[in-house]
């Protein structure tokens, strides 16, 4: 309750990430497949750096998300560079990747097969 919530779901802040990680899916999926590549299932994960300042009403900043990490593993037939080809055009047609970096936060995104 320290925020004045329930605790019973994701925070506002959590929801951000995770429509990051819902739309590399779906828009890597959608990439792919006009590239003629096979990424088959994706496993994405997010590691973000988080200035609390704001949220907490210390003080007003300017970008909440300093940086995020997005790790994309394809358990697909893709090779490291078909990969690298697909994360090219996410970058260019995902709408939330934009929304990130056009407010300030770097994005580092790995992309890479299963081991």
């Amino acid at each position: 309750m320290e925020r004045g919530g329930t605790n019973a779901g994701p925070t506002p802040t959590d929801t951000a990430l995770a429509a990051l990680i819902g739309c590399t899916n779906v828009i890597g999926h959608k990439c792919a497949g006009s590239l003629g590549i096979d990424i088959g299932h994706l496993e994405i994960s997010a590691k973000c750096t988080f200035d609390r300042r704001g949220v907490t009403l210390e003080e007003e900043i300017d970008i909440p998300f300093k940086s995020i990490e997005l790790t994309v593993v394809s358990h697909g037939p893709a090779t490291q560079d078909e990969l690298q080809r697909v994360a090219a055009e996410v970058r260019k047609y995902c709408p939330l990747s934009k929304l990130f970096t056009s407010a300030g936060t770097q994005i580092v995104e790995i992309w890479q097969p299963a081991s």
